[in-house]
């Protein structure tokens, strides 16, 4: 049959009201389970389906849909990392806002725990349907998880993965995956003979952070299975504002090494090339992550050599748009999703 029949041609074929079609098809009480098992073999003989962006619209007209989105204060920058995600996060609600859907952005200082906590409080106050946030401080992630579950909301996480025993929805990248791609990378360019520095950056404060943590582990469980020893493989943690220790850091590799590969394990590798002015640099290969601005024109110049990139962007949209998707039709297939690793090189920017 057609499969553009309404609810009108259903209330005809089961010998029902429309109002008793309309009260199963929204699982509404008032319809015996023998009257409602026939509307059912109608919907599933004719294909009937529901038309929910219709039904979308005619609800929003008395209720929105409120999605709080937690994260760190730099998504407010421009060219920062964490800006992009929030960037798609804002696309998909402009895109639904006909809908009834709005969103709200919370920020927290990625090293001040309480900071994550008052927003976390700010949101169960004023009764969210759904949240998209990323899994930063684990044991308060848990809780939230608790209390989101108690009042039936939607939580996402987006960027990082971490094992929770509550419900929840998350959409990343393999980081242990990722950093062996990274090793494979650089091992093509170094060899096996060569230095491999791996280099973690903060913003004000150096704080350990489950997935850089998880990708170091995937970039050394590639040379396990090689001829390089885990004395040639170094690492170093510094700040943003403070990078004088991975500079001194490379000139003591660079002495025994002819070749260096440099891992940066975030987006911040763009802020490698100014501290590596009058170094050997043809002798140093360098990747990290992501396509902001600042990265993909040092790709472009040479500076950078390789980016990997976890979509950041796309992890917003799709969380919002899923989100719409599972509070409207209960399909959640958009909100478990595993990023694929991208690999960029100034050729196929």
């Amino acid at each position: 049959m057609n499969k553009e029949i309404g609810i009108k041609e259903i209330a005809e074929l089961a010998g029902v009201s429309i109002g008793t079609v309309d009260r199963v098809i929204h699982g509404r009480p008032g319809v015996s389970e023998k009257t409602a098992a026939l509307i059912h073999t109608v919907i599933k003989k004719t294909g009937y389906k529901k038309n929910n962006a219709a039904s979308r619209l005619k609800l929003a007209r008395s209720k929105t849909i409120r999605i709080a989105v937690i994260l760190p204060f730099e998504s407010k920058v421009q060219d920062n990392y964490w800006n992009l995600p929030f960037s798609g996060i804002h696309r998909a609600v402009e895109e639904l806002k006909d809908y009834g859907i709005t969103y709200t952005l919370l920020t927290f200082k990625m090293s001040e725990e309480k900071t994550f906590l008052e927003q976390t409080r700010f949101l169960f106050e004023n009764n969210y349907d759904a949240l998209i946030t990323v899994p930063y401080f684990y044991s308060h992630c848990q809780e939230l998880l608790k209390k989101a579950a108690e009042r039936k909301m939607k939580v996402v996480f987006i960027d990082t993965f971490q094992e929770f025993g509550e419900p929840h929805y998350a959409i990343h990248q393999d980081s242990l995956k990722s950093g062996a791609v990274a090793a494979r990378l650089l091992n093509g360019v170094v060899g096996d003979q060569g230095n491999y520095l791996v280099v973690n950056i903060m913003n004000n404060v150096y704080t350990p952070q489950n997935n850089l943590e998880k990708r170091e582990a995937g970039f050394r469980s590639f040379f396990d299975t090689r001829a390089v020893a885990n004395s040639n493989i170094h690492n170093v943690a510094s700040t943003a504002k403070n990078l004088i220790k991975v500079r001194h850091k490379l000139i003591q590799i660079l002495e025994m090494s002819e070749k260096v590969g440099i891992f940066v394990t975030n987006s911040r590798a763009y802020l490698l090339p100014e501290i590596l002015k009058e170094i050997d640099t043809n002798r140093v290969t360098i990747i990290g992550y992501d396509l902001n601005e600042k990265n993909k024109t040092l790709l472009e110049e040479e500076k950078i050599h390789f980016l990997l990139n976890q979509q950041p962007e796309w992890q917003g949209y799709n969380a919002a748009k899923g989100i719409f998707k599972v509070l409207t039709e209960g399909d959640s297939s958009a909100l478990e999703l595993e990023i694929p690793i991208e690999i960029f090189v100034k050729e196929n920017l």
